[in-house]
């Protein structure tokens, strides 16, 4: 009897795991569904331009290569500035920074104020944003300029108090938090074509300051691309070889670059790789 009613706690045992299993098993798989069902909802109503009221329990993708800039207001140390408006039909280098009177971005601004002119003579302007109001930005910039005689700075700066527009340019440090716990601005930088969508972006740790010189570089590498349909190579600098993209035949590379193009002999024998002399 012992015998028995071991053996009958043993398979209920057994029954007990295996039930247990099944109950754990369908746990996971309704963890799985609802992760599946988060990413569609994710998916849909993110894509969707209006889905403001999704936006409030779906985490958005940061605005990345070839999205449209979001066209806020905000105040600057050049008054109000809707961003669109301020595009206008040329490039724009949006440019956020952790904050005023921080040595990094008092070197970077600095430094923007210095290549202003470079960026003139390509039809591009500058326009700033950071976490701190109007006032702070304008006493800052009596430092900036004293740091770097001769370099005025003619930028506007415009101010994110709320930390609102930070969000929607994708230009949050997860690391970096004020004294009371606030997200800060990261290093971003977005160019802006005449098309207010996002030609390409920098993304700089907080210790790290930017590169102006790449960023000049930058721009006349975008510039080249979309006004001649190459791309350029690696290190490219302009008056340097471009390349021809792998969409275009030969017999059309012909037509387009009556120049003339060099093919790389490769071990593959694909002739994909392409140099010709652009204007």
């Amino acid at each position: 009897m012992d015998g028995h009613g071991d053996g009958g706690g043993q398979h209920d045992s057994q029954r007990y795991s295996r039930r247990r299993g099944c109950h754990e098993t369908s746990l996971q798989c309704l963890r799985l569904d609802t992760f599946a069902l988060q990413q569609l909802i994710s998916f849909f109503f993110v894509s969707a331009p209006s889905a403001k009221a999704a936006q409030s329990f779906v985490a958005m993708p940061g605005l990345t290569i070839g999205d449209t800039v979001p066209n806020l207001e905000l105040d600057s140390t050049h008054g109000k500035i809707r961003i669109h408006d301020f595009v206008g039909d040329t490039y724009v280098i949006l440019f956020s920074h952790p904050g005023d009177f921080t040595p990094v971005c008092t070197t970077e601004l600095a430094a923007m104020a210095g290549y202003a002119k470079e960026f003139d003579k390509r039809g591009v302007k500058l326009l700033g944003i950071s976490c701190d109001d109007v006032q702070s930005h304008k006493d800052w910039i009596k430092d900036i300029e004293a740091y770097k005689p001769g370099n005025r700075l003619t930028y506007p700066i415009m101010a994110d108090p709320s930390r609102e527009a930070i969000k929607q340019l994708n230009m949050v440090d997860p690391d970096e938090k004020d004294s009371n716990g606030g997200h800060l601005p990261s290093r971003a930088l977005h160019i802006v074509g005449p098309d207010k969508k996002v030609k390409l972006s920098f993304l700089y740790p907080a210790c790290v300051g930017r590169n102006m010189d790449e960023v000049v570089r930058a721009v006349d590498a975008l510039q080249t691309a979309a006004k001649h349909a190459v791309a350029t190579p690696v290190n490219w600098k302009p008056g340097e070889r471009v390349v021809i993209p792998p969409g275009v035949s030969d017999d059309e590379a012909k037509e387009k670059f009556p120049q003339g193009f060099d093919t790389a002999d490769l071990p593959s024998g694909k002739g994909y790789l392409r140099f010709t002399k652009v204007g």
